[in-house]
Parts: structure tokens; C-alpha cells; sequence
């Protein structure tokens, strides 16, 4: 594909259209450029290492407790992988709520398992923080009404689902200790096993971080 019709698509696309940043990412694929650099193209940002490192695992094989959106994620698959899905999931409407409300905010994805604290908040990045070279996360509520408002909730978004899983550990622990744990809708010794190895993938994940260098 030529400068001009890559041209043409970066002028027609647009954050609240998916199908216009998918086609955008598979042009910048087909001039020979890696995730990194359609990222970048996309967003005019860098994204930080741990981004790539989820990326490059495959966020949907994580079977992590969150609900991981269509945009960035999608973007950063390489055609030898997939390439960008052609239509989007049912959370599109979610991050083009977020979106609308907040243009800075990059949708990662969503909460909404019961036993924690970040219950049906959408995690972001800031573009104004990627562009610092900061991966801060934000939250903020998956309706993105004029009531709601982004908070900072760690520095990256591994460091935010850590604390996620260790919530919702905890609570399965509490849960599976207790007396009143029996009959239906107890809890299992494997169902504590369960999420303690969700838990070590995120570990393992951040280890994964910790070993690349500081750009990716």
C-alpha cells in the first residue's frame, strides 16, 4: 500500500470506529511495520513493554479475571497472527462511551467480577501519560456519564490487576474457610487453586517485564 492511501486512512480514522483503526493498523502491517510502530502510528504514542508482553502472550489465552477491549489489544495483533479482528466484540460500546467522555483515556478493558474493589470500572491509560513515558492506569465507571470521573489506580495496568486477583484470592480464601461454605454455591479447594494460578500468571507476566529492556 502506498504513503498516500496509508495517508488517506490516518486522515479517516477514528478512536469511536473500530473498522477505521483496524483498517489503518493492517495498512501500517502491510508497509512492514511491527506492533510498536502501529501503535505509535495509531495513538502517536509509545505504549510501555508491558503492554507488548500481554500482547504477545495473547490476552484472551490469559483467561485472566478481566475483560480485555477490542482497542489497543486488536490493533497489535500482526497479520501472521490473526491481524486485527474485522468486527469488534460487545465491548466497542462500552470504549466508545469512554471515549466520548474522555478522549485521553485509552480503554484496556473491564472489571466485573464481584469480589473486588474495581467492580465494573473500565482501566485506562492516559495518552498525556504514555506520552511522559508513564503507563499510569486509570479507572473509571464502564457508563462514562458526565458523573463519572478517572482515577488513578497504580502505576501499570499488570501492577492494577495484581491487586485485582489478590482481592478476589482473598475473598475465595475467606469464602472457602467459612463456616457457612457448604451446599450449594460453596466454594471448592480447586476453585482457590484456580485463582491462585491466575494470580502467578500475573506474576509471571510482570517478571516478564522486569527482564526487557526500558523500551520496546
Amino acid at each position: 500500500m502506498t504513503g498516500d492511501a496509508i495517508a488517506r486512512l490516518r486522515a479517516g480514522a477514528s478512536r469511536a470506529d473500530y473498522a477505521s483503526m483496524a483498517s489503518l493498523a493492517r495498512a501500517l502491517y502491510d508497509a512492514g511495520q511491527g506492533p510498536p510502530e502501529v501503535l505509535r502510528n495509531c495513538y502517536g504514542v509509545d505504549f510501555p513493554p508491558e503492554f507488548f508482553v500481554i500482547a504477545e502472550a495473547g490476552p484472551m489465552k490469559l483467561h485472566l479475571l478481566f475483560h480485555f477491549t477490542n482497542q489497543p489489544w486488536e490493533l497489535a495483533v500482526p497479520p501472521n497472527r490473526g491481524g486485527p479482528t474485522a468486527v469488534p466484540d460487545w465491548l466497542d460500546g462500552i470504549e466508545r462511551k469512554v471515549f466520548a467522555r474522555d478522549p485521553d483515556l485509552v480503554p484496556l478493558g473491564l472489571i466485573l467480577d464481584l469480589h473486588t474493589r474495581l467492580l465494573d470500572r473500565v482501566l485506562c491509560y492516559r495518552l498525556a501519560e504514555l506520552a511522559a513515558g508513564r503507563s499510569a492506569v486509570f479507572g473509571i465507571g464502564r457508563e462514562a456519564t458526565a458523573a463519572d470521573t478517572a482515577e488513578p489506580l497504580g502505576d501499570g495496568l499488570l501492577a492494577v490487576l495484581h491487586e485485582h486477583h489478590v482481592d478476589v484470592l482473598r475473598w475465595h480464601e475467606w469464602k472457602f474457610g467459612h463456616p457457612s461454605n457448604r451446599g450449594a454455591g460453596s466454594i471448592e479447594l480447586s476453585d482457590v487453586a484456580e485463582v491462585r494460578s491466575l494470580l502467578e500468571r500475573v506474576e509471571e507476566l510482570q517478571s516478564e517485564v522486569a527482564s526487557r529492556p526500558a523500551t520496546s
